[in-house]
């Protein structure tokens, strides 16, 4: 994560997404602009933050490693990352990865917690989030999917995280997802290819999905 030192970027930006109309008053609250490189985790499963981000522009994926029936998969592109962690004041059940790079700005809550709770336009925007990403949860199978076979699980997944059609994810990160050995994942992948599902890359190790 990088935090850039432009007040003047960071107050236009404030005022093009319209992140004050999230709040009753701004008083007493600690913003940054800080800018997460491809791969960085804004959040990582078992943290306990102390802040939250607004995400401005990028794509980042929540996910939980630890969860082998249940990927719990799923991306957000707009919106507040470490709302769960702050209502909570938990650690983290899922990791928030990013994809590509990601503009946010980062709210400290380590002495703001009574005065971000007591702010009832704060509360209602952070319901809503809280409800989208629930809705965005659910999109990823659940209790069914203990019912599907790896392989199919894998091939959801690679649908759901592709990107225009190509496997994004390293197969390693893929194989630690899945609960199972990089050799394994490899036979499935090649299953998957055989059955015309997805097609190998030129490249050694890329496949794309055949629509």
């Amino acid at each position: 994560m990088t935090i850039l030192d432009n007040p003047a970027l960071r107050d236009k930006l404030m005022e093009q997404f319209h992140i004050k109309d999230c709040f009753e008053s701004m008083s007493g609250l600690n913003f940054e602009l800080v800018n997460f490189g491809a791969g960085e985790y804004m959040i990582k499963e078992g943290d306990v933050p102390d802040c939250m981000y607004f995400l401005l522009v990028g794509r980042v994926k929540f996910y939980a490693c630890s969860v082998k029936r249940d990927f719990g998969v799923f991306f957000l592109s707009k919106g507040l990352v470490g709302d769960s962690e702050f209502v909570t004041g938990s650690a983290a059940t899922r990791s928030a990865q990013v994809e590509g790079d990601a503009l946010c700005m980062k709210l400290s809550t380590r002495n703001s917690r009574h005065r971000l709770m007591s702010d009832r336009t704060f509360l209602r925007y952070m319901t809503q989030q809280l409800a989208e990403k629930l809705t965005l949860s659910e999109t990823t199978p659940t209790d069914a999917g203990a019912l599907m076979t790896t392989e199919e699980r894998l091939y959801d997944y690679l649908k759901l995280s592709a990107e225009d059609g190509r496997v994004a994810e390293s197969l390693g990160t893929i194989s630690q997802l899945m609960g199972v050995s990089y050799r394994h994942l490899i036979r499935m992948m090649n299953a998957l290819c055989d059955e015309g599902k997805l097609r190998r890359g030129k490249r050694k190790g890329a496949y794309f999905i055949n629509s």
